[in-house]
């Protein structure tokens, strides 16, 4: 193995030291790059005929599972090497073919820092050129639960995901026996969800589709759009079942490969009861999506006497925060009524209906950080099921 990258280990002895970048670092197309990076760092780089490799600097701990993922584009044929706190060839990836996608695992056995080295098939013998993209992650990560889900991108399967929207919730022991999440996608956007279960600490996400032909929706003032055919690639639908045992669930809502656009989620499930009169979410947008406000509403379920109310908390212990109780009436004039708001779920045969009495707040632009939004029925005195209804957009990048 060592023949292959002998030649990287002897110029990293006598590459200039680095400096830090924020990710995606870009390197110059006439130089190797030699930059420090973080867990779940995104690398755009490429291997040109006078600049064979990069390498990435990374402090790890010790028993720290690094997964390094190079996927390859325009002809190159991808290599990935890891040094380990002496500057030894520690390990390397299988070689890669052309466009290819390789992965290399790696147990760290100390703290210290590890290089992590980005070249091509043969090394200096090698032919290919291209660019890469080099995503760097810990397998064994603890879960931060203090916002821990607006980072920019993250990985699903073998896709790369841009985060729009999140949610948190508790569960209830009101509720029915699930939560069902079904996410429309329109000009564009290609809709991945993940979740988070914190009873049984389980992450897990999907583009599924699944029995969602035959879907529609209706946004207010647009025309009905019939999810069926090729119109099913932009639509995923998540179950989370035994919903009263769930503990804190986090939803994700992310595009797939970049897509961009708008979104609609729709999160049934919800009650309102005489036992349990006040609910508390939090939501937030990505990074990306925050360049675009967000709009959450509370639609009561058709046939229920409830009467949606949601309050925007703020930090400020002095302030009741702000009070929504019909979007667009009363104080509310800024949110948009959801009224003109229907989509029909084929696989449960369930209409969700929007009107002038249901509760909406606004996120605006830049609203990354989870913002708390307490849900009641209006003077308490109502109840009955309803769901949560997101609409937001991820613009495209500049």
């Amino acid at each position: 193995m060592k023949s292959v990258l002998a030649s990287i280990i002897i110029l990293l002895v006598v590459f200039p030291a680095v400096t830090q970048q924020s990710s995606p670092a870009l390197a110059q197309e006439d130089a190797p790059a030699a930059e420090a990076i973080s867990y779940d760092s995104q690398i755009e780089d490429s291997i040109t005929t006078t600049a064979i490799y990069d390498w990435w600097y990374i402090q790890a701990s010790e028993g720290d599972q690094i997964v390094v993922d190079m996927q390859a584009k325009n002809g190159l044929a991808p290599l990935i090497g890891i040094l380990d706190i002496n500057g030894d060839l520690a390990d390397r990836s299988q070689d890669g073919e052309p466009n290819a996608l390789v992965t290399l695992e790696y147990i760290a056995p100390a703290d210290g820092e590890y290089r992590i080295v980005a070249t091509r098939v043969g090394n200096e013998n090698g032919t290919t050129t291209g660019g890469y993209t080099l995503l760097v992650r810990r397998a064994n990560a603890v879960i931060e639960r203090i916002n821990p889900y607006q980072e920019v991108v993250f990985r699903c399967n073998d896709y790369e995901v841009t985060n729009a929207a999140v949610v948190e919730f508790s569960d209830d022991p009101d509720q029915p026996e699930y939560y069902r999440v079904n996410v429309y996608g329109m000009d564009g956007f290609v809709p991945v969800i993940r979740v988070y279960i914190d009873a049984i600490d389980v992450t897990d996400c999907a583009q599924d589709f699944q029995g969602m032909d035959g879907d529609s929706y209706t946004l207010p003032g647009e025309e009905t759009v019939t999810v069926t055919g090729d119109l099913l690639n932009n639509a995923a639908q998540l179950t989370i079942r035994g919903a009263g045992q769930a503990g804190r669930v986090t939803l994700t809502v992310g595009s797939k490969d970049e897509s961009t656009g708008r979104f609609l989620v729709v999160v049934e499930g919800f009650t309102i009861s005489p036992e349990h009169d006040t609910d508390f979410i939090q939501v937030g947008q990505g990074p990306l999506a925050a360049l675009s406000p967000l709009l959450v509403y509370m639609v009561a379920g058709k046939n229920t006497r409830l009467d949606p109310s949601m309050r925007l908390l703020t930090d400020d212990p002095e302030s009741d925060g702000v009070v929504c109780d019909d979007a667009g009436r009363r104080g509310c004039e800024d949110v948009p009524s959801v009224s003109g708001l229907e989509v029909y779920v084929t696989v449960q045969d369930v209409e969700i209906v929007g009107d002038r009495f249901d509760a909406g707040v606004l996120l605006p632009r830049g609203a990354t950080n989870l913002r708390e939004i307490e849900l009641s029925s209006f003077l308490g005195n109502t109840e009955g099921s309803y769901s949560l209804v997101l609409m937001g957009e991820l613009p495209p990048r500049d």
